[in-house]
């Protein structure tokens, strides 16, 4: 159950939030130059048993101007924290950048086994770690809505709340056009200065690998090689319908190669289109919603196993146990005010970098005939009703570019937050790239299945640029009955006081 319930709450990559750390303080900002950093020494936690329990680290503060392309612009905080090599001679450092956005890139102690040669480096997003929050309350209050959360009346409704908190944020004295890719990216650049680095090596996640590929196009001589997991190249914060809808086909045609599968289903998308026309339905005093049900059939796809969960939650729902479905319902009111979540940093980065005015996305992103659409990517909207108008990004950075990196792109074939082709789209933009596609891997299963061959192709590739993936093997969808099923984690939350479940999610995190 934790675990699932902790798949709810982290929407983009599963990532576990920083705790708190023991950064420098500055007191009067004044006194520093843009660049400088001031660092004290401390410990990182891990409880894995071939690595020491306590690793030296350093806990960096570094100041940047907020807004670069100001002469004027005033001065912030970012953390920065540097896990030392367990090699008193270490190759280049590994600068990991995770996914999000809207999410800390702060960790405890991640990849330990990169420590063996590299030291790594983590440093803060602008707008969720550092002197400047951009969290928006008035953002997830508004998505909260007992009718369809993404349509017009409803996108409008979000789009006044995030034009308000935009406004006082301005008034604040928030230079919010700052709080973009490109000024995070100058961030890191100024952090590997800080911190007497040549060249680095970057590890990208999912929204960290656009990060990672405009670092490169930015700053070329400052890398080393670069890995990129979950390939998010420009243009693609937007999930687009058919991508989603030929993912759920590909599945269910799976799901036909198994004989044992037709007994319970012999279509299992027909299934799924049966169920959703029922709704909406009444289990129990829970209103099953099909948007919101449509919007987790997005997110739990993110695994294989949250996959063959919902299509088990399809089948008990059409021999007439809605249970399941009602937990997705509900599961849907979590998000918004999940623990961690910084709605007005994850629309900064996303809407400066992909907003097309001449997209009609209301209407694009539920075109006739899709299985489900793609719900959150009607967030998209509220630039087209003045909901957060920051300013976009250079057009350079929004298009493919060439860069002449050495970059390793990792993929799962069942992605459907960051499909396999967006990598192999960006591929013809790398002459020394390489893609590695894996079999029936989701956008958090890459690293889930083959663990050790996951860490060795990651060891191997950054310390010598080698491509070792012997380890990995293709494997199957395991369609079999789910342990944990949705069923019995709605019966469970139903059973709950509403009122507490938020508090019962922060003490199982």
């Amino acid at each position: 159950m934790r675990k699932v319930i902790l798949f709810i709450l982290l929407i983009y990559n599963g990532s576990v939030f920083a705790k708190k750390n023991p950064f420098p303080q500055i007191e009067n900002i004044n006194n520093y130059k843009a660049g400088e950093i001031i660092t004290q020494f401390g410990k990182s936690k891990t409880k894995n048993k071939n690595y020491p329990k306590r690793l030296e680290t350093t806990f960096g503060t570094i100041v940047v101007k907020e807004n670069r392309n100001k002469s004027d612009s005033r001065l912030i905080t970012i953390p920065v924290k540097k896990i030392h090599s367990l090699n008193k001679n270490p190759k280049e450092p590994i600068f990991l950048l995770f996914g999000g956005p809207g999410i800390s890139n702060l960790r405890e102690a991640p990849f330990l086994s990169l420590l063996e040669n590299h030291d790594i480096v983590m440093v803060g997003y602008r707008g969720i770690d550092g002197s400047v929050s951009l969290q928006s309350p008035e953002i997830p209050v508004a998505m909260i809505t007992e009718g369809n959360p993404f349509n017009k009346e409803n996108i409008k409704k979000i789009s006044e709340a995030s034009l308000n908190e935009f406004n006082r944020l301005k008034s604040e004295g928030i230079d919010i056009d700052a709080y973009n890719m490109i000024e995070v990216i100058d961030d890191l650049e100024d952090a590997r200065k800080a911190l007497g680095y040549d060249k680095i090596n970057l590890f990208g996640l999912s929204y960290g690998t656009r990060l990672a590929y405009l670092y490169g196009v930015r700053y070329p001589e400052s890398i080393n090689r670069t890995f990129l997991e979950g390939v998010n190249p420009p243009g693609h914060f937007v999930w687009e319908p058919e991508d989603i809808d030929s993912l759920y086909y590909y599945i269910g045609e799976q799901w036909k190669l198994k004989p044992e599968n037709f007994k319970k289903s012999p279509d299992i998308v027909k299934t799924i289109e049966n169920v959703l026309s029922t709704l909406p339905v009444k289990w129990k005093k829970i209103t099953v919603n099909p948007d919101k049900v449509k919007t987790m059939m997005f997110m739990m796809a993110y695994t294989q196993k949250g996959i063959v969960q919902t299509f088990d939650a399809f089948i008990a729902a059409e021999n007439g146990d809605y249970s399941g479905l009602a937990f997705l319902s509900m599961a849907f009111d979590q998000l918004p005010n999940m623990p961690g979540m910084n709605w007005g940093e994850n629309i900064s980065k996303a809407l400066s970098a992909d907003f097309d005015p001449n997209r009609d996305y209301i209407n694009e992103m539920e075109p006739k005939g899709s299985l489900i659409g793609s719900p959150l990517s009607k967030i998209f909207a509220l630039n087209s009703f003045g909901g957060w108008p920051i300013k976009q990004i250079p057009n350079e950075y929004r298009i493919y570019q060439t860069s002449n990196i050495q970059i390793l792109m990792l993929s799962g074939s069942i992605d459907i937050s960051t499909p396999p082709q967006y990598g192999t789209e960006l591929l013809e933009y790398l002459p020394n790239g390489h893609q590695i596609i894996l079999k029936n891997r989701g956008h958090q299963d890459t690293g889930r299945f083959q663990k050790e061959a996951y860490r060795t192709l990651l060891k191997v590739y950054f310390d010598s640029g080698e491509i070792d993936a012997t380890g990995f093997s293709d494997i199957e969808i395991d369609f079999s009955a789910p342990k944990q099923t949705f069923q019995k984690m709605g019966k469970l939350f139903y059973k709950l006081d509403r009122l507490r479940l938020t508090g019962l999610v922060m003490k199982l995190m």
